[in-house]
């Protein structure tokens, strides 16, 4: 894959957060009486306050507002059993060190993404979009095109890594590549190429060109 910027989902694509995810929204389904699978099988690649609105739809704004604070606390506060996907830090500090453009895009909040971005021990990028910098959430293609935006670059310049559904197909809408992290359980997900961590990646810069090649390695 060629391309000149990347652009990162957070959870579940360079951190392995799903525990801690689930362990919240169960709460919140359990706070309101709300079906759990229901819950754990809705809430992925969406802002929180989107996934309030769908599952308290009579309820008064100020409840909304009152519940989404609540669980920014809640997701921000748990950081127990959070590692990195495997390879994902050692890859985002080698893509800086080759000058390479690349960012943040995810659904989460400020506070939820800053927090488990800094478990990485990487220093944050320019291009680190959240959940309130967006009017459409994924899987509209907002994020993603503001992403390569920021970058200087057209969407179809960049590869977006994503682990969810919703991710990949706002990726594809706003004319990005992807690479689909973990996304085997997933069915037509349109990725071009899919991992199940860093370590399976080579890239290497093209000579006298801003551009970049990504490849998976070949193990023997």
């Amino acid at each position: 894959m060629k391309a000149k910027g990347i652009l990162f989902d957070l959870d579940g694509t360079l951190v392995n957060s799903l525990p801690a995810v689930e362990r919240c929204w169960l709460k919140f389904a359990q706070r309101h009486h709300l079906d759990a699978t229901q819950v754990l099988t809705t809430i992925h690649g969406r802002k929180a306050i989107d996934n309030i609105k769908l599952f308290l739809p009579d309820q008064p704004a100020s409840l909304i507002e009152q519940e989404y604070h609540w669980m920014e606390q809640l997701e921000s506060n748990d950081v127990q059993g959070i590692d990195e996907i495997p390879g994902a830090s050692d890859f985002l500090r080698q893509l800086s060190s080759m000058n390479i453009p690349w960012g943040i895009v995810t659904s989460g909040t400020k506070i939820v993404a800053e927090a488990r971005f800094s478990l990485l021990q990487v220093t944050k990028p320019a291009v680190f979009i959240t959940g309130e910098m967006v009017v459409n959430t994924k899987p509209a293609p907002d994020g993603y095109l503001q992403g390569a935006k920021l970058l200087g670059l057209a969407a179809s310049s960049c590869i977006v890594f994503e682990d969810s559904a919703a991710g990949i197909e706002s990726a594809n809408k706003a004319n990005c590549q992807v690479i689909g992290v973990n996304t085997s359980n997933l069915i037509n997900h349109h990725a071009q190429l899919n991992i199940d961590n860093f370590n399976d990646l080579i890239v290497e810069k093209i000579t006298g060109s801003d551009q970049f090649i990504i490849n998976k390695k070949t193990f023997c």
